[in-house]
C-alpha cells in the first residue's frame, strides 16, 4: 500500500491518528497548561484559510521556500511599503520564552488531504525538538520516546521504529529556525494587512538549497509571533502545499504526559524502511561529488566519507562539505554554518558501523551514527544516510537523519 507507507514515511514529518481518549487527554493537558497560573501562555488562534482558500487549501510545514507565490500574496494582502515596524530579530526574541507548541492544519500526499494535530516540546537550548506527538486523522500516530521515533499504522496494526528524533521539522520552529531563514536563498519579506481583520501581517518566503522545499511564514506584526506556516516539497511553491498549519498555539512548557502514547495490545513492532526522496536523485548523481568506493567494503566507505565530512565541518572547509553533500552544493557559506550548526560542533568522538540499510534508484543506502561533542559540552548522536552509486563505484552523503539528545559519552 504505497499511499499508507508514504504517509508513514511522512510521519517522520507528520504521523498519524490517535484515539478519542488520547485526543481528550491531550487537549485536557493543554487546557490545564493554558489555564493554570503562570504555567503556560497560549497565543490567540488565528486562521487564514478563508483568505488563502483560492490559492492554498491544503497542507504545509517544514523548512524553506521560493518566490512564485508573490502574486498570490499580493491578491491576499493589501500590501504597503515595508516599514521598520517588524524585523526577524524581534520575532526571534519573542519566541525564546516558549518551549511548547501545538500546530493544527493538514497534510496532503498522493492527492489526499488529512487533518494534522502536532504537539512539540523543545530541548533546553531551544534549538531542537525534545518530544513530539502527531495525530494524522484516520491514519495513525507518530511519537518520540527515549531518542527513538515511532509510527503506528492502524490498518496493519504495526509500529514502525527508527533511531533518533526524526520528526522532519528541525530545527525547532523557534529562534534558531528563524535565524536560519535569514541565510536562505531568495529570502524575502513583504509587509501588509490581513484584509479580513485589518491586522498587520508580515509574510516571509524563501527557498531551501538542496532540500527541494520551499516555505511561507506569516507573522503577526503586533505580537511578533508566527501565526501561519506552509511548506511545499518543491523549491517554487508550486501546487498544493505539503503541510499547512493555520493554527499555532504557544505554551511556556508542556507536560511530558502530553506525549505519551501506547499502541493497542497486539501491535507488531518493526524497523522503519530506510528511504530517500526521488527528488534528490539528480543532485546525488553528480559525478563530481562524493568519494570513490573502489576496493572498500561498505563499512570502510562509510567511515571514510564521514571522517572527511566531520573534518570539513570542524575546519569550516565548505568546498569539501559541498563536494561530499551535493544536495547543498549551491548553498552559501553562511547557510551551511547555520543549517548544519557548524559553530556548535567542537569534536568528533566516534563513527559507528552501518545500523540500517535501504535502497534507491542509484543503489544501496546506509544509515550510520556518529558521536560528536557540542560547544556546550554535551554529546550528541547523529545519524547520516550514505548513498552508494552503483554506476561508478562511489558514494555521497544524502543528509543527516535524526539525532539523539543527552547521550552519555
Amino acid at each position: 500500500m504505497k499511499n499508507k507507507k508514504d504517509i508513514l514515511q511522512i510521519v517522520r514529518q507528520m504521523r498519524v491518528r490517535a484515539s478519542e481518549k488520547l485526543d481528550e487527554r491531550i487537549h485536557r493537558e493543554i487546557e490545564n497548561a493554558v489555564t493554570s497560573p503562570g504555567a503556560a501562555t497560549a497565543f490567540k488562534e488565528i486562521t487564514l484559510g478563508q483568505i488563502f482558500a483560492l490559492f492554498f487549501k491544503k497542507p504545509a510545514a517544514g523548512y524553506t521556500l521560493a518566490t512564485t507565490v508573490v502574486l498570490a500574496i499580493l491578491a491576499a494582502l493589501t500590501l504597503i511599503h515595508p516599514a521598520p515596524s517588524w524585523a526577524m530579530d524581534q520575532a526571534i526574541e519573542t519566541l525564546k520564552k516558549y518551549k511548547g507548541l501545538e500546530l493544527s492544519g493538514t497534510v496532503t500526499t498522493d492527492g489526499k488531504t488529512y487533518p494534522v494535530d502536532l504537539w512539540m516540546k523543545s530541548d533546553a537550548t531551544g534549538g531542537f525538538i525534545e518530544a513530539a506527538l502527531a495525530n494524522v486523522g484516520g491514519q495513525g500516530m507518530f511519537w518520540t520516546k527515549d531518542n527513538q521515533s515511532y509510527s503506528y499504522d492502524q490498518d496493519d496494526k504495526t509500529v514502525y521504529v527508527e533511531p533518533g528524533m526524526t520528526l522532519d521539522l528541525n530545527p525547532w520552529p523557534g529562534p534558531k529556525m528563524l535565524a536560519l531563514l535569514l541565510a536562505e536563498k531568495n529570502y524575502k519579506v513583504i509587509e501588509g494587512y490581513d484584509p479580513s481583520t485589518g491586522q498587520k501581517r508580515v509574510v516571509v518566503t524563501c527557498t531551501s538549497p538542496g532540500r527541494e522545499q520551499s516555505l511561507r511564514l506569516e507573522f503577526d506584526v503586533t505580537t511578533k509571533l508566527l501565526v501561519n506556516m506552509k511548506t511545499w516539497q518543491n523549491p517554487r511553491q508550486e501546487g498544493t502545499p505539503y503541510l499547512d498549519f493555520e493554527k499555532i498555539l504557544y505554551f511556556d512548557d508542556l507536560s511530558d504526559n502530553t506525549f505519551d502514547f501506547q499502541p493497542p495490545a497486539g501491535a507488531t513492532f518493526t524497523n522503519m524502511p530506510l528511504r530517500i526522496s526521488d527528488a534528490s536523485l539528480p543532485a546525488l548523481s553528480d559525478t563530481n561529488s562524493g568519494i570513490s568506493t573502489e576496493g572498500l567494503t561498505p563499512d570502510q566507505a562509510c567511515q571514510t566519507i564521514l571522517q572527511q565530512y566531520w573534518d570539513a565541518t570542524l575546519k569550516y572547509d565548505f568546498a569539501t562539505f559541498r563536494r561530499l553533500t551535493p544536495r547543498v552544493a549551491e548553498s552559501s557559506d553562511e547557510f551551511l554554518r547555520k543549517s548544519f550548526d557548524l559553530d556548535g560542533i567542537v569534536q568528533l568522538l566516534k563513527i559507528g558501523d552501518i545500523e540500517r540499510t535501504g535502497t534507491s534508484k542509484l543503489g544501496p543506502l546506509a544509515l550510520v551514527p556518529s558521536w560528536i561533542r557540542c560547544k556546550d559540552g554535551t554529546v550528541s548522536e547523529v545519524w547520516t544516510i550514505i548513498q552508494f552509486r552503483e554506476s561508478d563505484q562511489s558514494c555521497v552523503i544524502y543528509d543527516t537523519h535524526g539525532y539523539a539528545l543527552n547521550v552519555k559519552e
